[in-house]
């Protein structure tokens, strides 16, 4: 019995050894566990924080794409009504150069004859200058010593603007 029961307290000796190691063993994982969960919660502001700068990466990225836009926008704006300045500009040019397509000079100017305008070619709206062409200026006075004086001229006939470009109501709602 006695045999026993020391065989029994060895036994009971060896098993609380066993337990004390185990006991360490698990406070050792517990450590670790504790170690990790630190890192993990440490990863967790580090990308919480990274985050918030994306947020605010992002934030500046709209608000320059918004930017962006809103110019983008006023130059599709400048750039329509540069278009239509253009446009009535090359019509008024085209109406412009008609009717100086119109004027002739009929006489001598310096003792060479006076060049007509002859090479344009009016919008296929507007009639041809030679519809309403008529001489502007008869003659001009020869300015040589010899030139007898010039005569007193008449007073300009008026003249209707209707008579010069004939526009009807369509082509004026172009202006």
């Amino acid at each position: 019995a006695a045999r026993n029961t020391a065989d029994m307290i060895e036994a009971s000796v060896k098993n609380a050894d066993g337990g004390v190691k185990i006991t360490e063993e698990v406070a050792e994982a517990l450590s670790q566990i504790v170690d990790r969960a630190q890192k993990v919660g440490d990863l967790i502001a580090e990308i919480a924080a990274a985050s918030n700068e994306q947020a605010l990466g992002i934030e500046q990225v709209n608000t320059a794409v918004a930017s962006m836009n809103q110019v983008t926008q006023q130059n599709a704006a400048n750039s329509e009504e540069s278009a239509s300045a253009a446009e009535q500009l090359s019509s008024q040019a085209r109406e412009l150069a008609n009717m100086v397509a119109t004027f002739s000079l009929s006489d001598t100017v310096g003792g060479r004859r006076s060049a007509q305008v002859s090479n344009y070619a009016p919008p296929k709206h507007l009639p041809s200058p030679q519809a309403f062409r008529k001489p502007v200026i008869a003659a001009l006075p020869d300015k040589s010593k010899n030139a007898p004086p010039p005569a007193k001229a008449s007073a300009p006939k008026a003249v209707k603007a209707s008579e010069v470009i004939p526009l009807d109501d369509d082509e004026l709602s172009e202006f």
